[in-house]
């Protein structure tokens, strides 16, 4: 028992890691995913990688596992049947939402269907006041009766959501000990458990979605957990959650709706991780797999983490049209299309791009499933950049005739030939995905050519140039093994816990002695949940932080507190929130009081130390990597050009390869365009520069 295997299950692709922490030696593996069972071809994944790297289940001490389970089942509405208790006259609250509109100008905007249904939202009798003071217990015969029409009702869990159980969640804890008494089988999420923040609607929202995702989840992970025993395995198994952390298996089934952004997350970590070794601490990791394309920003050597996020939008890239979930999650932004996203015209003859996708059943045309859509994967591999003998090492043979069938039909309506429509749809991709990142990385306040752009997941390295010319950014950076870069974060990820609780208060007059009491609480179940995982006492790590604003505003910023509170220093705290504040909005508000509203701790063990050897040179000339040449069309030339190959495998350090050059692997193929030129660090990373 000495290897950590991490395995991903995306949309389109499973993708497997696994490591050797004893000689830092990595192995990867890829297989589509079964999307009518993700679990079967994963686990049919790991056998046959086992198998392959001559290991058995008894091998592994470590599982990690990042899945698409609880994105998909919100997105598709295939969760459980939710009843709600709330406070009398707040049943609503979920329609109401935040009663604002987000698109203001759309008379027919839509909002997604609450995840409970209103016949089984009930209003009980209590009330707790917003300084947690307990005015009226909770009418327990009330409980009682509505626990027992949901029994009837076939409610299969159910979500508990009282006005200011942030502050005091006495009524709440309660009512979980009359549902254990009358019903102890049913799930049960309390909103003080799963999401003690202030504003009603968003901790609502949480907490009924954890209800919603919980039975299914549990009986998913304990089904892998099961499976896994059953074939010999003897270590742990940690699911990955949004956070870019992974936690023990109990943590994860008590709230499941925190794995909603698992796999993009383990992304996210692995691109800092790789931009770590290539010497670059400011990244915008750009993460395009067979479904969707994701932005994060990296910055000093870590991911942007943002407070909450939202999931199942009505319409992709408007915020306010989904679910909001209030809990910290690496700050992912959907900026495109994915290799299986299909391209299309829209009512005004214009070519789009996704958001439908064909997936990995039936998959793009080329892969010979039966689809007949035309899809960002066939347009790459008419165009040139994907070798058809070559796709999964050669282990799944790419249909151009069948591409090229697809690309026809839309090329006709279009009036191009299928080159110019594979064309089309290549830029429409790319000008759309820099535009959004562009539009991302200025509202946060930092400046996209001064970053590098890293590049992973199947299609990645093929787009990332082009993207990256559009943006301005001067270097792209392709690690190795991009295609299953997911996976391999994976293993990278630490066991941590994130805590939250809203304590409103004036910074002038803040009762820093209860502030001190609150992070004591929180910090004693990480530390809790820590020794459970097995993470010994001497190597955690805790950070805390406070959201605050200035007084009468409605959106905070974050701010690291010290570990000593009792002796802050309030007017250098002061000083780097008005610092911290000006350089998100450049202008800072005089004479106002600053309010500080939402603590927060983390609670971590020590990151994977993870780091390959460095490779020794094999020479300055390429032409040892070369496997040979193919016509491939760029834009830049609008023709076809005959273009070198390069072996991914070959490459070391030193080599330099002149564009335009195709350079591939058994998981993706890094496309460096003309005028571009690329290079190999000492730790096999491909640099492409934009302007060579």
């Amino acid at each position: 028992m000495r290897y950590n295997l991490g395995f991903d299950i995306g949309g389109t692709f499973t993708d497997f890691a696994l490591l050797d922490p004893s000689t830092n030696r990595l192995a990867v593996h890829k297989v589509l995913t079964t999307p009518r069972d993700p679990a079967r071809g994963a686990l049919a994944g790991i056998r046959e990688f086992l198998e392959g790297e001559r290991r058995t289940h008894g091998d592994l001490a470590k599982v990690t596992h990042a899945t698409t389970l609880v994105a998909n089942t919100m997105l598709q509405h295939t969760g459980a049947l939710v009843g709600l208790i709330t406070t009398q006259g707040f049943r609503d609250i979920l329609e109401m939402r935040t009663e604002q509109r987000y698109d203001i100008y759309d008379l027919f905007l839509r909002y997604p269907e609450p995840l409970s249904p209103r016949y089984l939202r009930r209003g009980v009798t209590e009330r707790v006041d917003r300084d947690g003071r307990l005015l009226r217990p909770v009418d327990t015969e009330q409980v009682r009766a509505v626990v027992a029409d949901f029994k009837a009702q076939g409610v299969e869990a159910i979500a508990v959501c009282f006005l200011h159980a942030f502050r005091n969640p006495v009524n709440e804890r309660r009512v979980k000990e009359i549902i254990q008494r009358e019903w102890p089988e049913i799930p049960t999420a309390l909103s003080s458990t799963v999401a003690p923040e202030i504003r009603e609607y968003e901790r609502t929202s949480t907490t009924v979605a954890n209800a919603y995702v919980q039975p299914l989840v549990a009986r998913y992970l304990a089904t892998f957990r099961d499976e896994l025993q059953t074939a010999g395995f003897t270590g742990n198994f940690y699911p990955m959650l949004s956070s870019g952390n992974i936690s023990p298996l109990s943590a994860a089934i008590e709230q499941p709706v925190r794995l909603v952004e698992s796999g993009p997350a383990a992304g996210a970590i692995a691109a800092a991780y790789f931009g770590g070794l290539a010497g670059h601490k400011n990244l915008l990791s750009f993460d395009m797999g067979g479904t969707t394309a994701k932005l994060c920003l990296i910055h000093e050597g870590k991911p942007s983490i943002a407070p909450s996020l939202e999931v199942a939008r009505m319409h992709r890239f408007k915020k306010g049209s989904g679910y909001p979930l209030s809990f910290p999650s690496v700050e992912m932004l959907e900026i495109g299309a994915g290799g299986g996203s299909i391209a299309w015209i829209d009512s005004l003859g214009l070519l789009k791009v996704g958001p439908q996708s064909a997936g990995a059943s039936p998959g793009p045309a080329c892969y010979g499933f039966g689809g007949e859509d035309p899809t960002v994967t066939d347009a790459d591999l008419v165009l040139g950049y994907l070798n058809p003998e070559y796709f999964l090492g050669g282990e799944m043979r790419l249909n151009v005739e069948a591409a090229k069938g697809a690309l026809a039909r839309l090329a006709q309506r279009l009036n191009l030939s299928v080159v110019g429509a594979a064309d089309g749809i290549r830029r429409v991709v790319s000008e759309n995905m820099a535009g959004a990142a562009k539009i991302h990385v200025i509202e946060e306040a930092h400046d996209p050519r001064k970053y590098a752009l890293m590049c992973f997941g199947g299609a990645g390295p093929v787009h990332a140039a082009g993207v990256a010319r559009i943006l301005g950014v001067p270097e792209v950076i392709a690690p190795p093994n991009a295609g299953v870069a997911s996976a391999i974060g994976l293993l990278i990820a630490p066991t941590a816990f994130d805590f939250v609780r809203s304590y409103p208060t004036p910074l002038d007059g803040a009762d820093w002695n209860a502030i001190q009491e609150l992070f004591e609480e929180m910090e004693a179940r990480g530390l809790e949940l820590l020794r459970e995982a097995g993470v010994p006492a001497d190597q955690t790590l805790i950070l805390r932080h406070v959201d605050g604003r200035f007084e009468g505003q409605l959106h905070e910023i974050e701010i690291t507190l010290p570990s000593d509170l009792l002796g802050i220093d309030i007017s250098e705290f002061t000083e780097r929130f008005k610092q911290q504040y000006e350089r998100l909005y450049r202008h800072l508000p005089s004479q106002m009081p600053i309010e500080l509203l939402t603590w927060r701790v983390t609670v971590s063990g020590i990151p994977a130390a993870v780091r390959p050897d460095r490779a020794d040179a094999g020479g300055s000339s390429a032409k040892a990597a070369l496997k040979g040449s193919r016509m491939v069309y760029f834009t830049e030339a609008k023709d076809f050009i005959e273009t070198p190959v390069y072996d991914r495998y070959r490459l070391s350090p030193g080599m330099r390869l002149p564009g335009p050059a195709i350079v591939e692997e058994r998981e993706s193929t890094a496309v460096v365009r003309p005028g571009m030129s690329a290079s190999v660090d000492e730790y096999l990373n491909l640099h492409i520069l934009t302007e060579a």
